[in-house]
């Protein structure tokens, strides 16, 4: 039977470079795409960082609910770092208000193929970034609301209030880009 990734994370924070290798080989392409929809240029850098983050300054093995919630936490706030030190970002209450279109980054050039796949992620960067983080963790990481929740530091409560906003923002966007066409995909749960 496989480790589970609070097993392999307990056992790389004690020293195990094989745990960390396992780690790296489930989790690095998600993270590696998170980065690649916001900083495309950084995110193989930013990938790295978040991993030795990680194991740097995480829970205590004993203390960790969800390795996934924790990665993609500790990504969030390398990617804060990476604004920040541009001086685009100031304060990491920026990231509920600022989007990556008005950062002047477009990674929609990057990643959509399809129409409409590039009418979502042009409608996902007009989002405050906590927004699209929390939309991206919940429906493509496939991360609980609680799991979502404990990596943005907010409550359940005011993750589910949260991304019901957010699914709103997505659609107006969605429908403002498309002409009057519909998201399917993003209903409230």
């Amino acid at each position: 039977m496989a480790a589970t990734d609070e097993e392999l994370y307990a056992a790389w924070r004690a020293g195990d470079p094989d745990a960390g290798d396992a780690l790296a080989r489930r989790h690095c392409p998600a993270v590696l795409r998170f980065f690649a929809s916001k900083v495309p240029d950084a995110a193989e850098d930013l990938m790295q960082k978040t991993f030795l983050a990680t194991t740097s300054s995480g829970p205590e093995a004993g203390e960790l609910r969800s390795f996934r919630a924790l990665l993609f936490g500790v990504a969030r706030k390398q990617l804060f770092r990476y604004f920040e030190g541009r001086g685009q970002l100031k304060g990491e209450d920026m990231m509920s208000r600022v989007s990556l279109a008005d950062l002047g980054t477009t990674p929609t050039q990057r990643i959509a193929r399809e129409q409409d796949r590039e009418l979502i992620v042009r409608a996902l960067a007009s989002l405050p970034m906590d927004d699209q983080i929390a939309i991206e963790l919940y429906y493509w990481q496939k991360l609980s609301v609680p799991e979502v929740a404990n990596a943005l530091g907010i409550s359940a409560g005011g993750m589910r209030a949260k991304l019901h906003r957010a699914r709103a923002k997505l659609r107006a966007a969605y429908f403002e880009l498309s002409d009057g066409g519909s998201l399917d995909g993003f209903e409230d749960s």
